[in-house]
């Protein structure tokens, strides 16, 4: 570990102003003290990663205003070409920033680099699925079994699945949960999926075009990727496999458009919420914050003109969900409940208004993603600590959930966990 002796002046003259009350000298000056007013020992200071050069740093100032402290140096944070105020730290962040923000330009995984931390995750190990109700599960077996090419999982039961109604259909180690409703459910966005082969993709899709005809089925051929949209109305780009993706099949990015002047408070909220990896950079020229749910694997916030409040973009929340798996459980659970947004009135059996109920159902859910600080000076979108910036549903689980890393079989692969040539 790296230790990184810091000036005053790294707080930063927006941080400074940031600060509730009026700071005097002898809070920066003195060691810090514990309740019993002893001077807490350097091992058990504090810590936080430098939003640039991703190293450690330690409280040993700043006691009045640690929250609001980004960046270890002044060489940091003028290298992050920012002011601590204009975004939250950024987790992802590596020495050269440059390479985040091409990285999310280019739309590539922003593990895609070459710095010290690629390969590196935060709390939230793994997104497990995406769970898309239809009204019509037949046109779906068409599409995702016959279209995709994807395969309806052998390994589970209708009672594990919540009822005959409800398909899973396997894409490498991860799955869509198709779920009969009486309307369709969309994310705003594509999602965007890694398959291989795309001359039997293209195929599949050219074979099944009769039996979708009259829907909203469509594709396309877009250089290197595919644009498809399901019967429903749900968009799709599907990629072939790089050498940035651990995976040759998969569900590579979900892309949700937010409000201007918002990406970066939600990428805060997972930071502080869920102790996730967050990069923060630009997408088609828009800012964006994309939270890292594994390897190879993100939820990317999009800064859009057309939501003009927060408001709008919370009204296209369709009713979907994601499940995804954290290492540290409780204390996000506890972090959770305590700001009032455990999800308790849900249609679902895992309700878990206590601790223990979570770690009875090893999981839980919620929805509303709220904002860990006022809205910057300037911003396009104002809102208050504690406002709801973003809803759509998580399913929140711990690492001894009986199905976390559950074999699943993929067809044409003649394997289950389809980890790719990049693991062989």
């Amino acid at each position: 570990m790296y230790l990184t002796r810091v000036k005053l002046t790294s707080v930063g003259v927006a941080a400074l102003h940031r600060c509730a009350r009026s700071i005097p000298t002898s809070a920066f000056a003195s060691p810090m003290k514990n309740e019993k007013g002893k001077t807490v020992k350097k091992e058990n200071l504090p810590s936080k990663t430098c939003a640039t050069c991703g190293r450690p740093f330690t409280r040993k100032k700043w006691d009045s205003c640690w929250e609001d402290v980004r960046y270890c140096s002044d060489r940091c944070r003028r290298s992050r070409g920012t002011t601590a105020q204009a975004a939250p730290s950024a987790t992802m962040a590596t020495a050269a920033p440059t390479v985040e923000h091409t990285a999310a330009k280019s739309g590539r995984s922003p593990q895609a680099n070459n710095s010290g931390r690629c390969q590196d995750l935060g709390n939230v190990v793994h997104l497990e699925h995406l769970n898309l109700e239809v009204p019509d599960k037949g046109l779906a077996a068409v599409f995702y079994g016959e279209g995709l090419g994807l395969t309806a999982d052998p390994g589970s039961t209708a009672a594990q699945r919540g009822g005959v109604g409800v398909t899973w259909y396997n894409i490498g180690r991860q799955q869509f949960h198709i779920a009969g409703g009486s309307e369709a459910q969309r994310t705003p966005l594509p999602v965007k999926l890694v398959l291989p082969d795309h001359a039997s993709l293209l195929e599949r899709l050219e074979l099944v075009k009769d039996s979708l005809e009259n829907t909203e089925f469509t594709f396309e051929q877009k250089g290197d990727l595919m644009a498809i949209t399901d019967p429903f109305g749900q968009h799709f780009e599907v990629h072939q496999p790089s050498k940035d993706d651990v995976f040759e099949r998969g569900i590579k990015d979900i892309l949700l458009p937010c409000a201007p002047g918002t990406a970066a408070a939600i990428g805060a909220f997972y930071e502080k919420f869920y102790k996730a990896r967050v990069a923060y950079g630009s997408s088609s020229d828009k800012d964006a914050a994309s939270v890292m749910f594994g390897p190879s694997s993100s939820v990317t916030f999009v800064e859009d003109e057309e939501y003009r409040s927060v408001e709008s973009a919370i009204g296209d929340f369709e009713g979907w969900h994601i499940a995804f798996y954290l290492a540290d459980f409780s204390s996000v659970y506890d972090t959770v409940n305590d700001a009032g947004i455990n999800l308790l009135d849900h249609k679902y059996n895992d309700k878990a208004p206590t601790l223990e109920d979570a770690l009875k159902w090893s999981q839980f859910r919620m929805t509303d993603i709220l904002a860990v600080h006022d809205s910057p000076d300037g911003s396009p979108t104002n809102f208050k600590k504690g406002e709801i910036l973003y809803s759509f549903g998580h399913e929140v689980r711990s690492l001894y959930h009986p199905r976390y890393m559950r074999s699943l079989y993929n067809k044409g692969t003649n394997a289950y966990d389809d980890h790719g040539p990049n693991l062989l």
